[in-house]
């Protein structure tokens, strides 16, 4: 960073907090930005409740970069009118993944149950097989046969 740019643009510091310490600004934010770019680009997207939600309890570590760029890219890339939370990337879905207690045998064992729990929340997230499968980059059929064989082996 060039120092001479610095002492040109700080003529009056400002200081905000970040977004995830004002929650109260993320929906009214989230909503000035929608609509922007729903007239930038000509659609007539909204915000469905439990995207809200799931955004509004997000921590926003690149603060309102993040949230314009994220609301103009489903603005942008989600066909329905309604922007639902199966629409937002999987960061600002709270993980569970790591938050369970270790798993108990070999290394191809907790492999198998941990690709069991990325998957099982990709069906939950996603609802069908072919979507859980494209959104986790991996062919349907690997998916169906993943779940065949953890079937087969509980039995």
């Amino acid at each position: 960073f060039r120092e001479d740019l610095f002492y040109r643009i700080s003529v009056v510091p400002l200081w905000l907090p970040p977004l995830r310490q004002r929650r109260d600004e993320v929906i009214p934010l989230l909503n000035y930005y929608l609509d922007h770019f729903n007239q930038l680009h000509g659609v007539e997207r909204v915000w469905s409740p439990e995207a809200l939600e799931l955004l509004s309890s997000y921590s926003w570590p690149g603060n309102i970069r993040e949230l314009i760029n994220l609301t103009e890219r489903l603005s942008v890339t989600v066909s329905d009118d309604e922007i639902t939370a199966t629409a937002l990337p999987s960061e600002i879905f709270p993980s569970t993944l790591f938050s369970q207690p270790p798993v108990s045998g070999d290394l191809r064992q907790q492999v198998m149950q941990f690709e069991q729990q990325v998957i099982q929340q990709a069906l939950a997230r996603h609802g069908t097989t072919r979507a859980a499968a494209a959104a986790l980059g991996i062919d349907q059929s690997t998916l169906v046969k993943k779940q065949r064989r953890w079937r087969q082996e509980l039995i």
